[in-house]
């Protein structure tokens, strides 16, 4: 009797979707057990037809039109994976943060740098060496007292002018604690006032009133005319602007000084006291008087003001003469150090 003709349907037929999955022998069945087995790893015989019957039911998820031809090939489904929308998305996210990052990381790494750079700070040790000044905007008295003038003053302004003797005597000064009293409210507004950015901080002045005690002591200026200096100049805003001559002079800071330095953000202590003495003491490496070489050259304080201002005195001896520069500059200078603070100045010209 002939063998019984079959087929196969398993998953495992290494002929789906071709038209020859009928064998019409054992031998050929024999012949595909050996490829299946080699293939996909199948049993490679039966000895029972019952066996082989078994194997088809359980294995055979196809479906066949007619014995002799497979309906097709196995759909396919299809591959997992992000659209490219979604990629682009992504990776754009990606690219924003890693920006974001950079940046933050580069700009932490230039905060540190320019912070662990030293401000070149270096006291000098110029001081008042013209023992006509010590009657008149020097002084060997220690500047830690406060309370050496005669009290607060009159807040009003007085028109000066002429040779120095026109102008108050010391004695006449009020206190370096009233001065600065009667004018620090003027200091923590003055940067805005002047439309040159924020304020002084209040450290900002706490380092102005140091940097002045400080001066004054190595110096032998009397720190009321260093800080009468600075209101006229700067009115105490360490933002302040610099102005520069036709000679190409500059003159920045809180004093105004010959070629000096300017402030600091970053470096706000040290920057503050080097604009204190370059102004005090000059700015020797660009040959720039300060206090110190004016008041030696002069003899008094008002003089000094005048040759700061000017870089000389009129021939007129008028220290309320222009001479190329502010004509209301000493007389001001001298009703801030008799406690001029806010009332109306009697000077056409007045300011820095």
């Amino acid at each position: 009797m002939a063998a019984p003709q079959r087929y196969y349907s398993s998953s495992y037929s290494p002929l789906v979707g071709n038209t020859a999955a009928f064998y019409s022998s054992n031998q050929e069945l024999d012949q595909y057990d050996d490829h299946a087995q080699k293939a996909y790893g199948m049993p490679s015989k039966y000895s029972q037809d019952d066996d082989r019957s078994t194997y088809d039911n359980h294995n055979a998820p196809l479906t066949y039109d007619n014995l002799n031809t497979l309906k097709g090939p196995r759909p396919q489904r299809p591959k997992a994976g992000w659209s490219k929308k979604r990629k682009y998305v992504v990776f754009g996210i990606i690219a924003v943060v890693a920006v974001i990052i950079l940046a933050v990381v580069i700009g932490i790494v230039v905060a540190l740098t320019h912070k662990s750079t030293p401000y070149n700070y270096i006291p000098l040790t110029d001081q008042v060496t013209n023992e006509t000044s010590f009657n008149f905007g020097a002084t060997k008295n220690d500047p830690s007292n406060v309370n050496d003038g005669v009290g607060a003053g009159q807040d009003a302004y007085t028109y000066y002018s002429g040779t120095a003797d026109q102008f108050p005597n010391p004695d006449k000064w009020i206190s370096f604690q009233d001065l600065w009293n009667g004018n620090l409210y003027a200091m923590k507004h003055a940067c805005k006032n002047l439309k040159v950015g924020k304020d002084n901080s209040d450290k900002d002045n706490e380092y102005i009133y140091a940097a002045i005690q400080d001066r004054a002591a190595a110096s032998l200026v009397d720190h009321r005319f260093i800080l009468a200096i600075i209101l006229q100049e700067s009115h105490g805003c360490v933002r302040v602007g610099e102005t520069t001559s036709s000679t190409g002079i500059t003159n920045p800071g809180l004093m105004q000084s010959h070629n000096g330095k300017v402030y600091s953000e970053t470096h706000a202590n040290a920057s503050i006291w080097q604009m204190v003495q370059d102004g005090t003491q000059g700015t020797n490496q660009s040959a720039g008087y300060g206090l110190v070489q004016n008041l030696d050259l002069y003899g008094n304080a008002y003089s000094a003001a005048r040759g700061y201002n000017s870089g000389y005195l009129p021939t007129s001896g008028n220290l309320s003469e222009a001479a190329g520069a502010t004509a209301c500059y000493v007389s001001d200078v001298a009703n801030r150090l008799t406690g001029w603070a806010n009332a109306t100045s009697k000077c056409s010209s007045s300011g820095s």
